[in-house]
């Protein structure tokens, strides 16, 4: 039974919210934290858990004063690891609080103090709150080398579960974001290793729940619908854990485990049965029960609750039921302070949806201007952000080029000094050969600068040379294009001269057979002074206007044919129409549509005259 629903969704890791007031796990912490006998480092632990407990329940105020004695501890004990560790803490939770320019400070700090701690992982906490502010900013490709980085350092260095666990959950995150169903599913893995290796049982059912959305990626995006019981068993899990370990998974987390597996239920299951109906509710029932106990974020996990239900009632054509359940979803979002705009966009979306179907038109009308309401209001929300998050990004990157700056700068004074020493360790050894060498170095010097001279001479000669060859060669060039088009008249004039001839021979064969009483001398002696004249007109083609036939093709619009080459010699010869058709063999009539046909390629109008213009283009 699969179906698409806009209410239900996962929360990411960054997320939580406050246990019981009075948890005992919490209290033990406490208690051991402050007995007497107690190491150093059972101590920074101890500090670091509770930080880290209270920051992902969203309780900051509490856990910037845990953050804040960690490093008066750590300080008093000079110890520059845990100091590093205390400000990336407080760092962090200031991102959360949208304080960016504060988290910017502590970030620096964090950098001062990894610097003089001789511990690599410390500079490491420095790199991850790098990482997660360009994964906050949505700079998912700048954020993917920092932890690369720190991933390939912990390989090599002491097991730091804490680090390596919230790098892998983002890298988990980041994946996710862009698609990538293998790698998402494999960090996924690595996070519940790491987290069962660490003894930290609400990253754990973080973990949990981020395999089993790895793995409804299997099913949505690559149609692997037999990783369907993997996704129950994961959202399973972490909802165990819940009671397995009373106090040591936040109410948040185990409500978002609770809504995800009756999402899965409900979207992945081919049927509603009544055992399946019975096992969506049971967790939707379990989610809202522990919602309540949510300070911060407890709204957004009722309102999601309530959307599937409204799922449920839609499946059963239940309208009216569906309707009570989205107006709840938006009865509880309206409490939350500020308001969660893109929940409450596809609540009022969903109820106009619901209003339509039920034929009431004007409430439907109203809920979708509510909702376009709300999602203006989203976007100046957004723009806000954007404008508070460049104005943040820009001040990190640009104390960290100053950094980078320094960082080079100190590295380029220390290789100074390396060589100052060793420069006058050097000078003092080779000052006594230093007169000897002066007379080698006059020498040698007197012998490169005539090299030089020499292969200053060379070179120049030889680009003179060069220069002569390109300019002979183009001359060739230039020789030889002249050859081809005097070639190309040549071959024109020759034949436009062999058509005079052969037409010559046929009228003097036609007068023999028509007339019996002709003077053959006669007509050969016109002929030949035809002739003689033809030959005149074609040799000053040739001669005088050796270019003809190139500005002919020069002043055309389109391209001329040798047939018109051959019409244009014609007219240029002043041969009239009936000429050029005995030339040519041809009716007159198709000589005059050649005429127009030629006008027409030389762009000429109907007043133009053909012959005038080929005269005046070769003149």
């Amino acid at each position: 039974m699969k179906i698409t629903y806009t209410i239900f969704f996962v929360l990411s890791f960054i997320s939580s919210t406050q246990l019981r007031a009075h948890n005992p796990y919490i209290d033990s912490l406490k208690n051991r934290l402050a007995a007497k006998k107690i190491t150093s480092e059972e101590k920074y632990q101890l500090y670091a858990t509770l930080i880290e407990k209270y920051r992902s329940d969203q309780e900051f105020s509490t856990a910037l004063v845990y953050s804040s004695r960690l490093l008066k501890f750590a300080q008093q004990e000079k110890n520059f690891f845990q100091e590093a560790k205390a400000y990336s803490f407080t760092g962090l939770i200031y991102n959360n609080l949208k304080e960016f320019d504060t988290a910017n400070k502590y970030l620096d700090s964090t950098t001062v103090s990894a610097s003089k701690s001789s511990n690599p992982i410390a500079d490491l906490y420095a790199q991850y709150i790098k990482a997660y502010q360009y994964f906050y900013f949505d700079e998912r490709e700048k954020a993917m080398p920092y932890l690369v980085k720190i991933l390939t350092v912990l390989e090599h260095t002491e097991k730091d579960y804490h680090l390596e666990y919230k790098v892998n959950y983002l890298v988990y995150s980041i994946y996710s974001d862009w698609d990538d169903v293998e790698n998402s599913l494999k960090y996924a893995n690595k996070c519940v290793e790491i987290a069962t290796k660490s003894g930290n049982k609400n990253s754990l059912c973080y973990s949990y729940t981020a395999l089993a959305v790895a793995y409804t990626n299997k099913i949505d995006f690559q149609q692997q619908h037999q990783y369907t019981q993997s996704a129950y068993d994961c959202s399973e899990k972490a909802c165990q854990l819940y009671y397995d370990f009373p106090g040591q998974v936040s109410h948040y987390a185990y409500a978002i485990a609770r809504n995800n597996y009756a999402g899965y239920l409900l979207e992945y299951s081919s049927k509603l049965t009544p055992e399946l109906r019975e096992k969506i509710e049971y967790n939707l029932n379990e989610s809202l029960k522990v919602a309540k106990f949510v300070k911060e974020g407890g709204q957004q996990l009722q309102a999601g609750n309530y959307g599937v239900r409204s799922q449920l009632a839609m499946l059963d054509n239940d309208l009216k039921k569906a309707e009570e359940y989205l107006l709840k979803a938006k009865e509880v979002l309206l409490t939350q302070k500020p308001l969660y705009y893109p929940l409450m966009i596809n609540v009022t979306n969903e109820l106009s949806t619901v209003y339509e179907k039920q034929g009431n038109l004007k409430k439907a009308l109203e809920y979708q201007k509510e909702a376009a309401d709300y999602s203006a209001e989203l976007f100046n929300q957004h723009q806000a952000e954007t404008v508070s998050k460049l104005e943040a990004q820009y001040q990190s990157e640009k104390k960290e080029r100053e950094l980078q700056i320094l960082s080079e700068k100190a590295e380029n004074q220390k290789l100074q000094q390396s060589i100052y020493i060793g420069l006058g360790i050097a000078g003092t050894i080779v000052a006594f050969f230093i007169f000897r060498l002066y007379h080698y170095k006059l020498k040698y010097s007197r012998g490169r600068e005539k090299q030089l001279n020499a292969e200053k001479t060379e070179a120049e000669l030889q680009l003179k040379f060069e220069q002569e060859e390109q300019a002979r060669l183009k001359a060739e060039q230039e020789l030889l294009t002249m050859r081809q088009q005097k070639l190309q008249d040549e071959v024109m004039a020759n034949q436009l001269h062999i058509q005079r001839k052969n037409q010559v021979l046929k009228d003097l064969e036609s007068k023999l057979t028509e007339e019996n009483n002709i003077n053959i001398q006669q007509v050969i002696k016109e002929e030949l002074h035809v002739d003689s004249d033809f030959e005149d007109a074609t040799f000053r083609i040739q001669e005088i206007h050796p270019n003809f036939f190139n500005r002919l093709n020069e002043h055309a619009v389109q391209k001329l044919t040798s047939l018109d080459l051959k019409y244009c010699a014609y007219l240029y010869l002043g041969m009239d129409t009936k000429q050029i058709a005995k030339q040519l063999n041809v009716e007159p009539k198709s000589v005059r549509m050649t005429k127009y046909r030629l006008k027409k390629k030389f762009g000429l109008n109907e007043e133009n005259d053909l012959t005038a213009f080929i005269s005046k283009i070769t003149a």
